[in-house]
């Protein structure tokens, strides 16, 4: 992880963003497992409101090496302080679909990985 010369002001900020967030819901289906997981935009919904009250933009950034993907994802408030991880992900085909898998896939578990966010079922 990388982060900001000082977090003094994005700490607090993400502490009192993480007392908001809730678990993102297990919306959509994966037919080859038969199981449910929680998409994309699930993860951004249940972030992205607390996240912004909070004055913290998520940023997500593709970069591609030969082995695969590269993903940063950074939460940058407004004061300029930062925190940031980069994810990798092999390809599963060298071809358009394969990278937008590989994409989703990163940005998906990046997003939860960074903010502590579960899935959880729909109730």
């Amino acid at each position: 992880m990388k982060t900001s010369e000082k977090i003094d002001q994005i700490a607090p900020a993400l502490l009192a963003a993480q007392k908001e967030i809730n678990n993102a819901s297990k919306d959509a289906k994966n037919p080859h497992f038969r199981s449910s997981y929680a998409s994309l935009g699930s993860v951004i919904e249940a972030v992205k409101e607390p996240l912004n009250k909070q004055g913290i933009a998520i940023l997500q950034t593709l970069s591609e090496g030969a082995e695969g993907l590269h993903l940063s994802s950074r939460l940058l408030r407004t004061s300029g302080q930062w925190i940031e991880d980069t994810a990798f992900s092999p390809l599963p085909k060298a071809d358009p679909q394969g990278v937008g898998s590989a994409t989703t896939y990163l940005r998906r578990y990046s997003l939860a990985a960074l903010m502590c966010t579960a899935y959880r079922d729909w109730k």
